[in-house]
């Protein structure tokens, strides 16, 4: 699997980074952006991390469901192609991140 570009939806309106999406400070998570020149090689059975982020102790629940909230409403579609150069779209929504607020 080839990555060619990764697009964050949001309220239907389509952004090429995901911290145009979220109200955290950018300094707290990692994150992969989608730029149109963006080629990311996937490996069988291995990931691509898009978001990464980790809390202190002392932030709470609060700082986590926060976060939660923010991640749900975002849909990731990533456009990649095949050794082959068969190009596939995939499409994941992320309101599952709103099972797990308290």
């Amino acid at each position: 699997m080839i990555v060619d570009r990764l697009t964050f939806i949001k309220n239907g309106k389509s952004y090429t980074t995901i911290e145009t999406c979220l109200q955290l400070d950018r300094r707290s998570y990692a994150r992969l952006d989608g730029y149109e020149s963006m080629r990311k090689v996937i490996l069988p059975n291995s990931f691509l991390t898009v978001f990464e982020t980790s809390f202190e102790a002392q932030e709470g629940e609060a700082a986590i469901d926060q976060a939660r909230q923010q991640l749900a409403p975002i849909t990731l579609r990533v456009d990649f192609h095949d050794i082959y150069d068969n190009p596939m779209t995939i499409q994941r929504d992320s309101h599952w991140f709103l099972r797990y607020t308290s």
